[in-house]
């Protein structure tokens, strides 16, 4: 156990809500497209791998974007700072992407605009995760992520609950509420942190690029590489949770629109929950050591829905897995705060977002084909409840490289 602070500071407590207020735009938008997109996609075709494969395209964008703007990131210097820009140009494009997805008229084009959006979703997200190394001391940057993970609960809530509501009553309600939620936190961001100035700009060293900057922090840092492994493992788990979870209980459980909303506010009040008490633990025992045994009892948890539709027991275990995977979503970047060297940032947040757009890529398809070959074993969910055995396994495994990153 280490000493933590009891109280933050009236500064601190602001620049923490300022950081945190864009949080909740990109979780709305990001989990209305995983969770809602889907059910979209159902009226173009009927393979639930093909849909795993539209939705874990962030996957793909991820692993091509991040590593060069979060390098860039720390070598270019504007008069509004070194992240910012990057927040101001791409937060109007993932708007428009967004407004226009429910929109489309045929699976290519509707493929075309999810691209345009992630696209610009991890050109913000990197420079974004890395105003939180600049800024925030890692004696607080547990609260600091548990802060930021609040509004991103408060979004992945609104989304799972509202989402459903809002597109029964007009399809392209929840994708405009999510991209007004999104401008508006960029801009109470931008707005707030005018004259805030973090470290200088990085030198440049020599040609070197962004990707050899993130290879050198692969190559060198031992416990760095093996908190991406876990981030990428965990990540598998909750892109393919979020992608046939609806499907799950409309079409393998049979239930209502209005049934789905009650159970997700039951997430979203625990999830909410979880990032905040365990930003708290954190700075308190450690990061990677709270998470690590919070994924312990998520990932043992995850294995009932795979054997059991009892409304009864599902509904008992809820609250418990709700709780642990909001700490499982708030305290992967938390650890790698606190391994990241001084000098790259970027890199490492960029490196972050690659680590995680490897799970979420490989997530909704091993899901979906899970689903598919497995329907057989699983026919009076319609094999969905298989889905639920590929991401407790990989929740597990992720337990591994955690503690192997504590060693490091």
């Amino acid at each position: 156990m280490r000493p933590a602070r009891a109280r933050l500071s009236s500064a601190e407590r602001r620049l923490f809500l300022l950081l945190g207020a864009p949080g909740l735009g990109l979780s709305l938008s990001l989990t209305v497209i995983s969770t809602y997109l889907p059910v979209l996609a159902r009226g173009f075709t009927g393979s639930r791998a093909g849909i795993g494969a539209l939705v874990g395209g962030e996957g793909l964008v991820a692993l091509l974007v991040p590593l060069w703007i979060g390098g860039l990131s720390d070598r270019v210097d504007t008069r509004f700072g070194r992240r910012v820009p990057f927040l101001m140009a791409t937060a109007p494009v993932a708007a428009v992407a967004l407004a226009l997805i429910p929109l489309a008229r045929s699976l290519p084009v509707m493929a075309v605009e999810v691209f345009f959006f992630y696209a610009a979703y991890f050109t913000y997200l990197a420079p974004y995760r890395a105003l939180y190394a600049d800024l925030v001391p890692l004696s607080l940057s547990g609260r600091a992520q548990g802060i930021q993970g609040i509004f991103s609960q408060v979004g992945l809530g609104s989304a799972l609950v509202g989402g459903g509501l809002l597109l029964e009553l007009w399809r392209p309600l929840p994708y405009l509420v999510a991209a007004a939620a999104l401008l508006l936190g960029t801009v109470l961001l931008v707005l707030g942190l005018r004259g805030t100035e973090g470290p200088p700009a990085v030198p440049q060293r020599g040609s070197r690029s962004s990707a050899a900057e993130v290879w050198a922090l692969l190559r060198d840092h031992r416990a760095i590489r093996a908190l991406m492994i876990a981030n990428a493992l965990l990540s598998l788990t909750l892109g393919g949770m979020k992608a046939f979870v609806v499907l799950w209980l409309t079409e393998g459980l049979g239930k209502s629109m209005k049934f789905i909303a009650g159970a997700m506010t039951v997430v979203a009040v625990g999830a909410l929950l979880g990032a905040l008490v365990s930003g708290q633990l954190a700075d308190r025992h450690g990061a990677a050591r709270v998470l690590a045994r919070t994924l312990v009892v998520f990932g043992l948890g995850l294995v009932l829905p795979a054997f059991s539709s009892s409304t009864l027991l599902l509904g008992a275990e809820l609250p418990l897995i709700a709780f642990c995977g909001g700490a499982a979503s708030t305290l992967p970047y938390a650890t790698v705060m606190q391994r990241m060297p001084a000098r790259s940032h970027g890199a490492a947040a960029g490196l972050f977002d690659v680590s995680g757009g490897v799970g979420t890529l490989l997530g909704p398809a091993l899901t979906g084909a899970a689903i598919d070959l497995l329907r057989p074993l699983f026919a009076s969910t319609q094999g969905y409840a298989a889905m639920w055995l590929v991401l407790s396994a990989s929740t597990l495994a992720s337990v591994a490289m955690l503690r192997r990153a504590r060693s490091g």
